[in-house]
């Protein structure tokens, strides 16, 4: 791991968490502008913006493998000033944070790095087409002007691959696009929930991504992308779930959780093989934790590690296991941030392969938890 931080780190990230919840007119789900698609694959002028790819590769000779590539960018609202007088805004108008993690599902093996650049000399995020970068790891158009080209490389593993949509973006919310946020406010919420993904994964390599043996991989990745002015700061923590079922069918699920561990909003969309998005309000689904857990030696946070998942409508009875337990993501370094990010297999009604976004339970450990514990701020995948 070995971001590529400013000087000065504590206070810039201090700055890249305020940008979350400092109110701003730029680029707010409300009033509301339809997504338009592909123009709106490109940045925005929102206070917060990632763009997640997670996917699930497997080599010529079948060695599976899962890896996580996600860029974040934050806005320093004008309003955001040191000292109160300085706007901080022409200093430091926007920071980025890419994460990336593989996951070596057969030799159980998860690597993963961080990239942070607050200045802007070495990362940036293009508003005309889809273009995001830190350092030398990048997401973009292929020449093809439909899918998308990734790249990264860390910890012995270098990532390169086409992702093709096989199936129209997916609208998350009411109206299309515009997904609650429970408490915090509304998202611009659209995901490719199925992408054919083709390239390669270099392994064994050395300093820069050099001298690696490379594989031939395919597979299928989901790609998220978020951007709004949403408030984080009055959550406990999140759980996210996307499944990618053998039928060609998708499911995306969060909850919110209280510091009790409850949850206190939810949501989610299922998506038809027909690529119809159907959303699910929290009446409709439930999510139980099967008991088993998994304590991170480095961070000590407690984590479940076991879920049953029902979506009656769906027919859906689920059970959702890691294909093992050490994929979490420490990200003091550039975020602050601990969380679980990790591949999944899925049985039951259906089978299928997914990932799952466990954040802030280093600060509420899973089990540890009542109803007299304090709100704490959050921390989710961009500081806090």
């Amino acid at each position: 791991m070995r971001p590529l931080a400013a000087p000065s780190l504590p206070a810039l990230l201090a700055v890249f968490a305020l940008s979350a919840c400092a109110p701003s007119v730029y680029d707010a789900p409300y009033p509301v502008r339809p997504v338009e698609l592909p123009r709106d694959d490109a940045a925005h002028d929102a206070p917060i913006e990632w763009w997640y790819y997670t996917g699930h590769l497997e080599t010529e000779t079948g060695e599976p493998y899962g890896f996580e590539l996600t860029f974040f960018k934050a806005f320093v609202p004008p309003e955001i000033k040191l000292f109160g007088v300085y706007p901080l805004y022409h200093t430091l108008e926007r920071g980025h944070v890419a994460h990336f993690a593989v996951t070596d599902k057969t030799g159980r093996r998860f690597v993963m790095g961080e990239r942070a650049d607050f200045w802007g000399y070495g990362a940036g995020a293009s508003r005309d087409e889809l273009e995001v970068f830190v350092a030398n790891w990048r997401a973009e158009r292929a020449p093809d002007g439909v899918s998308h080209r990734i790249r990264a490389a860390e910890g012995g593993f270098a990532l390169d691959l086409t992702l093709t949509p096989t199936k129209p973006a997916a609208l998350h919310g009411d109206p299309p696009g515009i997904q609650s946020m429970g408490p915090g406010g509304t998202s611009y919420y659209v995901s490719y929930t199925r992408m054919a993904a083709t390239g390669t994964l270099g392994r064994g390599c050395g300093p820069l991504g050099l001298g690696c043996e490379t594989l031939r991989v395919t597979g299928e990745a989901w790609h998220d992308h978020q951007w709004g002015d949403f408030d984080l700061s009055s959550y406990a923590g999140w759980d996210w779930f996307s499944v990618q079922f053998t039928d060609d069918t998708e499911l995306m699920l969060y909850l919110i959780r209280e510091p009790s561990g409850a949850y206190t909003a939810r949501a989610g969309s299922f998506v038809t093989a027909s690529s119809e998005t159907l959303g699910l309000g929290a009446e409709d689904f439930s999510v139980t934790p099967t008991g088993a857990t998994w304590t991170s030696p480095e961070t000590g946070a407690v984590y479940p590690m076991g879920w049953r998942v029902a979506v009656p409508a769906h027919g859906l009875e689920l059970t959702v296991t890691p294909v093992f337990p050490e994929q979490e993501m420490n990200t003091r370094a550039s975020t602050g941030v601990v969380y679980w990010e990790g591949a999944v297999a899925v049985t039951g009604s259906k089978a299928g392969v997914g990932y799952v976004e466990l954040t802030n339970y280093d600060r509420y450990p899973y089990g540890q938890t009542d109803e007299t514990t304090p709100l704490q701020p959050l921390r989710g995948p961009f500081g806090g």
